[in-house]
C-alpha cells in the first residue's frame, strides 16, 4: 500500500502537468496513476468481499489450539 501511495504522489505532477514536454509523459502517467488507483481500490474492498461471498465454511482455519491437540 505504501509502494503504490508513494508511486502514485510521484507521478501525480506528470499526470496533471501542462508544460512544454509533457504530451508524451502525461498519458503514460495518468495511465499508471489510475491503474494504482484501481488495484488500491480492488485489493481492499474487492478481494476480501468476493472471499466473504463466496467462501465455504469448511474454508476457515482451525482455531490454533487445534492444532496443538495430541
Amino acid at each position: 500500500m505504501m509502494t503504490m501511495l508513494v508511486a502514485t504522489l510521484g507521478l501525480l505532477p506528470a499526470a496533471v502537468s501542462h508544460d512544454i514536454g509533457s504530451d508524451s509523459q502525461r498519458p503514460f502517467a495518468i495511465v499508471i496513476v489510475g491503474g494504482l488507483i484501481a488495484d488500491l481500490v480492488m485489493s481492499i474492498f474487492l478481494l476480501p468481499t468476493l472471499y466473504v461471498w463466496f467462501a465455504r465454511p469448511a474454508d476457515k482455519l482451525p482455531a490454533p489450539e487445534e492444532y496443538f491437540t495430541e
